[in-house]
């Protein structure tokens, strides 16, 4: 990949929206990029995806018992999200965007 081409990859961020639907530990990821995500881990735990998180789909996933947690994701493209702190008491849906790099 030349390196003008792996500048203008778009940078991923996270965006968190409420809901209420699930149970206090499960959370929403939905995947708005147009990579697979492949890795995402929420506190100590090791991948929580049981199959890569295609992009347009969305899973739930039990993080434990944990609300204030770190928060990480891998892309199947090599891209990453870093970690940061996340409550999913206040916001159990996680979206996952890609923003075009400026």
């Amino acid at each position: 990949m030349s390196s003008a081409v792996k500048f203008a990859l778009p940078l991923m961020v996270l965006s968190a929206v409420p809901a209420f639907a699930a149970g206090p530990n499960i959370v929403t990821l939905i995947n708005e990029t147009s990579t697979a995500v492949v890795f995402f881990s929420a506190g100590p735990d090791a991948n929580l995806l049981k199959d890569a998180l295609a992009p347009g789909k969305s899973v739930k996933v039990n993080i434990g018992k944990s609300c204030k947690v770190q928060i990480a994701v891998d892309f199947e493209d090599g891209e990453s999200v870093e970690p940061r702190a996340h409550d999913f008491c206040a916001d159990k849906v996680l979206k996952l965007k890609a923003t075009s790099a400026e």
